[in-house]
């Protein structure tokens, strides 16, 4: 790039990152008043708010901003003023400090690669940052409900009233809980009430929030039982404390365990150029391997690995999805006829293969059709197979540019006083003139000697060095050309990447079928509470169990559509679909339920079964979280390893065995 437009375009982004920065440095300082003036505030102008009403005018920001908002609304349901000023305050904050980053990083980009490493350096770490703010807010409501819990239980303890209680623990709550506590109490004395909860389940913030919804629900309408002398309901509102405590702790001890991780993943990528220039001011040879093919695969397998490392460690840190998946490009490649009628083409020739994917596409909760799947993995083999072919045509290109315009003394020339480099400069131009004039054939050294002496350029006792030192440089010249078996790895690369999508739903199904225990113990709180209803059969239990259900959600809808058909068929279809232990144990319990006992009995061992289970979950998280760890360290460190081998170790030895063969050679021509 030519200088005067980088200083123009550094100027230009250094005011626009200092202007956001100051503008949310005032914004911070403003918004430690706390947020508990509520909504008296909310007819106030300020400038978040105003910021973000201009915002939206422009398409660009809006769906930016709204991919935000709409995050912090499933957490904050407060007023419309409220929600977005915080989602103001997130967008400046993650804008401002991306583009200080970004800023940063220009002053390393020497090429079109290290652009495109800064920008998905810089888009990595904004992700990281939202996710930062979005699991502070969800942390804090749930520190917030976890107090709300105590104080229901002791207003209920007073008057045994649902709905009493809550609205007596709405006053005693923090701002961004009191809202969702004044909401659940609209639900439970709304007129319609199950139609009310239905809607609540479809958009709880969280699966705690969900499960107290619906016990309170079913008390509500089918009133307390006592057993054991002791309140079912006061006891579904123990098991629902101890799950938020375990899941804080399980939050805050991988909180730490991860802390700095993802920044030491991410680290390695900014000191490629400060090691460069270190490496290049002792050992000016190095010159040549970073600035030829070698650096520039390094660093794209570097870069790669900086990526990779830091998405494992985010889906160890956090089996949460933050960010929704946007298919709206799938959507509009396939109104593409020709991709249209080839995924079609797909579905039709392989029938079995497309409803396996379907299956896992409902088992995963991922909201994309098998049409748009497979335009997925289309579009992922095409660009792989375009940016792993160019990749191969710029390494010899970038080969091919250096032997036309350097040589081993232009580099060093630099930090060696007895080279001239105008000399240099002239002997290049030279050999450029008869690579190019040879370049495609294979003269031999008498014909190269001959056209040097013809046009003139060097004498007879010089020709004969210049035309060595040409025919070597014309060998790797012409050597370095687009090849077939280049073509055949990146098909095989093409290919693997077709298969990414598939291994995405894969592990985010392994991912999520470590949480099959947290799905069945939430079975067993809605059991508990249903078991010791008279008029509540089968059929009833499985339409609340769907209700709650993630990873068991389309086997057990596949059995309630099946039910009528045949209750017994449906239930052991449903044990068959999901051999997962526990799971297998309620189902069968159902089964005892249909057609020998009552559900009471059916179930009358589930309490113990539960403290049972909750006590192994304590155990298991502990040794889950310690491996989380390991695993995070070790791979946090990759980068860094990954970076000193192929960045210093590696040109090292090169230039020692360069050095070592040079000596060599000098010994024998002595010998």
């Amino acid at each position: 790039m030519d200088d005067k437009v980088i200083m123009l375009v550094l100027v230009a982004l250094l005011f626009v990152a200092l202007t956001c920065a100051l503008i949310a440095w005032i914004m911070l300082k403003k918004l430690k008043v706390k947020d508990s003036l509520k909504v008296e505030l909310k007819g106030r102008k300020d400038l978040l708010y105003s910021a973000y009403v201009t915002a939206i005018k422009y398409s660009f920001l809006r769906k930016y901003i709204f991919r935000i908002r709409k995050r912090i609304e499933l957490l904050d349901i407060s007023d419309d003023w409220t929600i977005s000023r915080k989602t103001m305050k997130i967008t400046l904050t993650t804008v401002g400090i991306t583009l200080l980053v970004f800023i940063a990083l220009i002053f390393f980009i020497s090429n079109l690669y290290y652009l495109i490493i800064s920008i998905f350096t810089v888009y990595m770490l904004h992700n990281q940052i939202i996710k930062i703010l979005v699991d502070r807010i969800e942390n804090k409501l749930l520190r917030q409900f976890e107090d709300f819990l105590v104080n229901v239980r002791h207003h209920y303890h007073e008057h045994g009233m649902i709905d009493e209680a809550i609205y007596d623990s709405i006053e005693e709550c923090d701002y961004e809980m009191s809202l969702h506590a004044n909401r659940m109490y609209e639900i439970l004395t709304a007129t319609d009430v199950e139609e009310k909860v239905e809607q609540y389940n479809d958009n709880a913030p969280n699966k705690f929030m969900k499960t107290f919804m619906a016990i309170c629900y079913l008390v509500q309408r089918f009133g307390d039982k006592t057993v054991d002398d002791k309140s079912i309901y006061l006891n579904n509102l123990n098991y629902l404390k101890q799950e938020i405590n375990m899941e804080l702790l399980k939050r805050e001890k991988l909180g730490y365990l991860f802390q700095s991780l993802s920044t030491i993943a991410v680290f390695p990528i900014f000191t490629l150029k400060p090691l460069e220039n270190w490496a290049i001011s002792n050992i000016p040879e190095l010159k040549e391997y970073y600035n030829g093919a070698y650096g520039f695969c390094a660093v794209i397998i570097l870069f790669l690995l900086v990526f990779v490392s830091y998405q494992l460690i985010l889906r160890l840190q956090s089996s949460i999805e933050y960010i929704e998946q946007d298919n709206t490009l799938y959507t509009y490649l396939l109104k593409i006829p020709v991709l249209k009628n080839l995924t079609d083409g797909m579905i039709e020739r392989n029938h079995t293969k497309a409803y396996k994917y379907d299956i896992l596409i409902k088992k995963t909760g991922s909201k994309i059709s098998v049409n748009q799947f497979y335009a997925k993995q289309i579009l992922f083999s095409i660009l792989t197979l375009i940016f792993s072919t160019g990749v191969f045509f710029n390494i010899h290109s970038i080969v091919r540019h250096n032997i036309l315009n350097y040589s081993k003394n232009f580099y060093i020339a630099e930090f060696d006083n007895q080279i001239n480099i105008e000399e240099e400069l002239e002997i290049i131009k030279k050999d450029r003139k008869y690579i190019l004039l040879f370049a495609g054939t294979e003269p031999t050294f008498e014909e190269i000697q001959r056209a040097m002496e013809e046009d003139g350029d060097y004498s007879r006792n010089q020709s004969g060095i210049a035309a060595i030192r040409v025919l070597n440089k014309l060998k790797t010249y012409n050597y370095h050309y687009f090849k077939w078996w280049e073509l055949v790895i990146a098909l095989v690369l093409s290919a693997i990447a077709y298969n990414i999508p598939l291994w995405m739903l894969k592990f985010r199904e392994r991912v999520l079928r470590m949480n099959m225990e947290d799905e069945v113990m939430q079975f067993h709180s809605i059991i508990l509470m249903l078991m010791h209803i008279e008029r509540v059969n089968v059929e009833d239990v499985l339409n609340w169990m769907e209700q709650f259900a993630e990873i068991f959600k389309s086997s057990i809808s596949k059995c309630i559509n099946d039910y009528e058909y045949g209750d017994i068929a449906a239930l052991e279809q449903l044990i068959q679909d999901e051999p997962y232990k526990p799971f297998v144990r309620i189902v069968e319990n159902l089964k005892s339920a249909e057609d020998k006992i009552t559900i009471e009995h059916a179930f009358d061992e589930l309490k113990t079964e539960r403290e049972y289970y909750q006590e192994k979950r304590k155990q298991d998280n502990e040794i889950l979280v310690n491996k989380k760890g390991m695993w995070g360290k070790l791979i946090a460190f990759i980068p860094f390893g990954a970076t000193v081998l192929l960045y210093l170790i590696i040109p090292f030895i090169l230039v020692s065995v360069s050095h070592l063969m040079g000596y060599t050679e000098e010994i024998n021509q002595v010998i």
